[in-house]
């Protein structure tokens, strides 16, 4: 059923009206009336009608002015203005407050049943508009946050990279992330609680946020080095407690770029929350102290640690690389790091970036056609006569009978 409004102060002109429109449209439309401007006024913001039709001239507030106070509340109702004056200033005013048509009295009984016709198309249609709109609008959410929970558990390592990419693109590119853990765990509130969460933080971070799971939600948060992390995670933390009335602990990763650097980072979050022994703490990776069981926790999580070393002395042997520097990369002390790439690689850190350093000259020699000299110092070796020696230890062969055995194959 539509509603529609007739504002008249004459009854005999309501009530012949209604006749009209209830003959020509049986069962149609629930119709109301209204004396004078202000029942219009009234009768509109109660009960929000469809259809107005309206005279001009009646007691108290005109017609238009009573449209103009209509139009603040309701800018969708279908206004038509029925009256015996045939005034151009009326008919300028009333275009301009959104009047669908003017039409004059005595009205055909025709005209109003085209008239009706067109205003009811009109609003079938625009509902229609609306429910597409909002069906849109709807799918688009679903979409945004079933895409953020996928690259997520990407970044968590519950999801491959394959199924992630299915959705939208990533983001950021450059960020950190912080794993937190609430103290409480209850099914019935798990979807508020993690509702809370994401409004304190989006509100304030561009962010990605995993559903929480086990206590715990994971964040990755877009940022630059010069961010202000544990400022803004002790902020959050305190935002948080007060929000959720429980107490909360945050563990923070490094900033990092790309999808590899983002799952490295969030290791590094889940270790630093792992380690803090109560709540109301937020921690960082680099303010853990480097324990047995730490670097246990470390080594658990974060299995593939050889793998990100060689990857990184692969990037890095042209520079001067130490033990030290590459065991704080992967956050554990240079001891444990040494037993555990011996015990991983079967060979010690020295033996293994030298024979990385080697196998680079000989290929730059073999490949690239370079000097003795110039292979010497683009792998990393700033005397010569050093890489010499240590060449031949590694092949029983000094740089130049190795160039030389290769030219005369060439």
């Amino acid at each position: 059923m539509y509603k529609l409004l007739i504002a008249d102060d004459e009854p005999l002109e309501r009530e012949g009206l209604q006749l009209m429109i209830e003959r020509a449209f049986p069962q149609t439309f629930t119709i109301f009336h209204a004396e004078h401007g202000r029942s219009a006024i009234q009768q509109v913001e109660h009960h929000r009608p469809h259809i107005i039709f309206m005279d001009i001239k009646m007691p108290g507030i005109q017609g238009l002015e009573a449209i103009a106070e209509i139009r603040k509340m309701d800018a969708q109702a279908k206004i038509v203005i029925l009256t015996a004056y045939d005034y151009f200033t009326y008919a300028k005013e009333a275009i301009s407050l959104g009047v669908i048509e003017y039409v004059l009295k005595p009205a055909k009984k025709q005209q109003i049943i085209e008239l009706l016709q067109k205003l009811l198309h009109q609003i079938t249609e625009e509902q229609a508009m609306r429910e597409q709109q909002l069906t849109a609008r709807e799918k688009l959410v679903q979409l945004q946050a079933l895409s953020e929970t996928a690259w997520t558990w990407l970044l968590m390592g519950k999801m491959d990279e394959c199924s992630a990419h299915t959705f939208t693109g990533m983001e950021f590119e450059k960020g950190y992330a912080m794993v937190i853990e609430l103290e409480k765990s209850d099914a019935s509130e798990r979807e508020k609680w993690e509702e809370i969460v994401k409004q304190c933080i989006k509100q304030q971070r561009h962010c990605l946020c995993s559903p929480l799971s086990q206590r715990q939600m994971a964040i990755f948060i877009e940022a630059e080095q010069h961010e202000r992390i544990i400022s803004f995670a002790q902020s959050l933390l305190k935002q948080l407690e007060k929000a959720l009335q429980q107490r909360v602990k945050i563990g923070i990763g490094t900033i990092r770029s790309g999808v590899d650097g983002l799952k490295r980072s969030y290791k590094e979050a889940w270790t630093a929350v792992r380690y803090v022994s109560s709540f109301s703490r937020a921690i960082h990776i680099d303010d853990v102290p480097i324990t047995d069981e730490v670097e246990q926790i470390h080594i658990k999580t974060n299995g593939n640690v050889i793998e990100q070393v060689e990857m990184f002395l692969h990037e890095n042997y042209c520079y001067d690389v130490t033990l030290e520097e590459v065991a704080k990369y992967v956050h554990l002390t240079p001891y444990y790091f040494s037993k555990l790439f011996k015990k991983e690689t079967g060979q010690t850190f020295i033996d293994y970036l030298t024979h990385l350093r080697i196998e680079k000259a000989k290929q730059l020699m073999r490949d690239e056609g370079l000097t003795v000299k110039e292979a010497c110092y683009r792998v990393g070796y700033k005397d010569p006569n050093y890489f010499s020696r240590v060449f031949k230890k590694v092949t029983n062969m000094t740089p130049t009978e190795y160039r030389q055995e290769v030219c005369e194959r060439l």
